[in-house]
């Protein structure tokens, strides 16, 4: 029975990847500042707000017991809004969040073993075309930086990116549905990827512990845009 940790998610992506690997008999510890879903037996939820990482990392730590993890997905990202003044202000992103996570990761270095896969979810910004978003933009940075410097790790683990664009909803109103269709129309199939086939590969990424994409981050939207 495998134990992994969800840094950051309540979105559609992260439930059915938690729904894949709780399937197989393996247990799911999620962190959330948003609306997941009610916690069961194999599914520990935790109430988590980036900016006081450092104050509830214990009661995490608490949390996971001490069992090893079989993998770490960091989806770790504050509210995006399109609009600077709608959003947190850069120098709260990289003077205060930004460090907050990285001490969080840093603790949890030594529950993973050689071997052990890391993901690293990435917000699409750069292929949506559209202006705005800049501390969305300071933020993916910052965490793209953090990602290669996992990715140099002496540890031996397989980190893999995933870029994925997030689905449209009341708290994402900049994400319309007649933009993500014109994105989708785009792509080499005409429609951008599920939650669910992003889980599927996500899981299959974690359970087979495989380097073949180490240090990459792979887009997931649903082919090249044209």
């Amino acid at each position: 029975m495998g134990l992994h940790l969800f840094l950051g998610t309540g979105g559609e992506t992260g439930n059915a990847l938690g729904e894949r690997l709780i399937a197989r008999g393996d247990k799911v510890v999620t962190t959330s500042h948003r609306k997941p879903p009610a916690p069961t037996a194999d599914h520990a939820i935790l109430r988590w707000r980036l900016e006081r990482s450092r104050e509830d990392t214990p009661l995490l730590l608490q949390a996971l017991g001490s069992d090893r993890l079989s993998s770490l997905s960091v989806f770790s990202h504050p509210s995006f809004r399109r609009s600077p003044a709608d959003s947190a202000p850069p120098e709260d992103l990289l003077l205060d969040l930004f460090p907050s996570l990285k001490s969080l990761l840093d603790a949890l270095s030594p529950r993973l073993d050689t071997g052990t896969p890391l993901l690293f979810f990435f917000p699409s910004l750069s292929r949506h075309r559209a202006g705005g978003y800049l501390p969305a933009r300071l933020w993916i940075g910052a965490l793209k930086g953090l990602f290669e410097e996992w990715s140099r790790n002496p540890k031996g683990l397989p980190v893999t990116g995933l870029e994925i664009l997030v689905s449209p909803d009341p708290e994402k109103p900049h994400l319309t549905k007649d933009f993500v269709e014109r994105i989708a129309g785009r792509t080499a199939r005409g429609r951008l990827a599920t939650a669910h086939e992003i889980a599927d590969f996500a899981a299959w990424l974690i359970l087979a512990r495989s380097p073949l994409f180490h240090g990459q981050i792979l887009h997931t939207e649903g082919g090249p845009y044209f």
